[in-house]
C-alpha cells in the first residue's frame, strides 16, 4: 500500500525571547545556542526518517536577524526559509498598518540572511481569523502561499484549487486541518503540543482525515519540542509581573511545551513516516498548482 504524502514544517521561533517580550521585558535576550542545538536535532531526524529530504522553516524575522548565521546555514543546507512574521505577535489583534510594516521587516531580515525573498508565510499561533480578510490581502501582496488558515472543512467547501482570491491578487492557501475529538469544541491538529501530549495514533488519524478531505497534509513543530532539558524555559525569577499565584502557574505551564512528551518525538516521527511519505519543502507544491 502506498504511503500518504505529507509536508514537514518547523515554526522556527525563539520561545525564550518571545515570551520574555510578552512579559514586558524591553530588551529580551535570545537562546541562539539552543536554536542551533534544535536545528542539529532536526537535521538528524531529517536524515534518519525523511530520507534526507528538505523541509520548510517558517522563521521569525527577529530570529533571522539575531541568528543570521544559523538561518544562512539552514538555507545553504537546502531547506526552505519561509516567514513567521517579524515578532511572534498576534496578527488578529494588530492593525493593518502595523501588520504591513512588520511583514516588510521580516522579509528584509530573512533576505539579509539568505539572499532570497521568502515565498511562504505562517502566522504565529495561526492567529489570523477567517474574517481577517485584510491580513490575507496583505500577505497576498508579498508571498506566493500562506499556511495560517485553520479549518475542519473539506477543501471543496472552501476553495477547490487552494487559491484565495482578492481584488488584485491570489494567494495559495495550504490549510491547517483540525478534527473534532470526543467533543465538537475540542479539536486536534497534526503537530506541536497535540503530537507531544497525545498518543501518536491520534495525530495519524488527523493526518489521514486531512488527506481524505482533500488538503495537503502538514505536520508542524517548534524548536523547543526537539530538546529534552528545557533549554528555552524562562527561570522563575523572571516571572514577577503577574502576581504570585499566576507567576507560579505560568512558570510551570512551560513544562507542557518544553518537557512533557519531548522524549517521545523521535519514536512518534518514526511511526508517522512509516505510514506517510514526506514530499520536501512546501514551496515544491507551487509548480503543480500553477498547472491546474
Amino acid at each position: 500500500m502506498s504511503k500518504i504524502p505529507f509536508y514537514f514544517s518547523i515554526d522556527f521561533e525563539d520561545y525564550y525571547h518571545d515570551k520574555r517580550r510578552d512579559m514586558g521585558i524591553k530588551t529580551p535576550s535570545f537562546k541562539i545556542d539552543s536554536l542551533w542545538k534544535s536545528y542539529e536535532k532536526i537535521s538528524f531526524l531529517c536524515d534518519k526518517y525523511l530520507n534526507s529530504k528538505k523541509i520548510t522553516f517558517f522563521t521569525t524575522g527577529i530570529v533571522a536577524k539575531e541568528a543570521k548565521d544559523l538561518i544562512n546555514k539552514i538555507f545553504n543546507d537546502g531547506h526552505e526559509i519561509a516567514c513567521h512574521y517579524n515578532y511572534h505577535d498576534s496578527i488578529h489583534k494588530s492593525s493593518r498598518s502595523e501588520f504591513s510594516y512588520n511583514l516588510d521587516k521580516a522579509i528584509e531580515n530573512i533576505f539579509n540572511a539568505t539572499g532570497v525573498k521568502p515565498k511562504g508565510f505562517r502566522a504565529p499561533n495561526f492567529d489570523i481569523k477567517p474574517e481577517d480578510k485584510w491580513a490575507y490581502e496583505e500577505i497576498s501582496k508579498r508571498f506566493e502561499y500562506d499556511s495560517s488558515y485553520i479549518t475542519n472543512l473539506p477543501l471543496n467547501k472552501i476553495c477547490p484549487t487552494n487559491k484565495l482570491s482578492f481584488q488584485n491578487s491570489d494567494l495559495n492557501e495550504f490549510f491547517i486541518f483540525s478534527r473534532s475529538f470526543l467533543t465538537k469544541s475540542f479539536k486536534l491538529r497534526s503537530g506541536g503540543t497535540f503530537l507531544k501530549l497525545f498518543p501518536v495514533n491520534l495525530t495519524i488519524e488527523t493526518m489521514k482525515e486531512c488527506y481524505k478531505k482533500g488538503h495537503f497534509v502538514i505536520l508542524y513543530m517548534h524548536p523547543y519540542e526537539f530538546l529534552k532539558d528545557g533549554e528555552f524555559m524562562i527561570p522563575f525569577k523572571d516571572f514577577n509581573n503577574y502576581g504570585f499565584p499566576k507567576n507560579i502557574i505560568k512558570y510551570f505551564r512551560q513544562i507542557q511545551w518544553h518537557k512533557v512528551g519531548n522524549k517521545s518525538i523521535d519514536r512518534k516521527i518514526e511511526k508517522i513516516t512509516s505510514l506517510f511519505d514526506h514530499q520536501g519543502t512546501m514551496q515544491n507544491i507551487l509548480p503543480n498548482l500553477r498547472n491546474v
